[in-house]
């Protein structure tokens, strides 16, 4: 349980391991959420084969209820990076934390994409209001 002091001196990589090797979720999640996001590349190296699935499988489900889209999406991107290739060749053991991470980042596209629609609607209204605006005016 040394992790939170691995965390306050900065090894976020120990920390990492540490809080996977106890398979407990809201270590993982601190762990996760207190690594700078230009430590991620580090941290991610230092993650062995044998925590890849329950990692990917952790950032899958804390994405999906979390508003840091980008930092999570971060984390995917360099796992996918660093161990791709050993992903690739084990596909089997990783289809349902690729499915978890895939099913996630599909809803915060959903939710992106409704809320640009709006705003795009949003804008051709008020375009079209000022233009009559400036109609009858003139």
């Amino acid at each position: 349980w040394r992790s939170p002091s691995n965390l306050l001196a900065g090894n976020h990589s120990v920390a990492l391991l540490i809080s996977l090797h106890l398979n407990e979720f809201t270590l993982v999640k601190q762990v996760l959420e207190e690594t700078p996001y230009n430590s991620i590349p580090h941290v991610v190296k230092t993650v062995g084969q044998e925590h890849l699935d329950r990692l990917l499988q952790y950032v899958a489900k804390i994405m999906s209820d979390s508003p840091h889209l980008e930092f999570y999406t971060q984390w995917c991107l360099e796992l996918l990076q660093c161990h791709g290739t050993y992903m690739e060749k084990h596909r089997s053991v990783y289809m349902r934390a690729f499915r978890a991470m895939h099913r996630s980042i599909q809803i915060h596209h959903n939710e992106l994409r409704k809320v640009c629609d709006e705003n795009k609607y949003m804008l051709h209204v008020m375009e079209d209001q000022s233009q009559l605006v400036l109609d009858r005016s003139a």
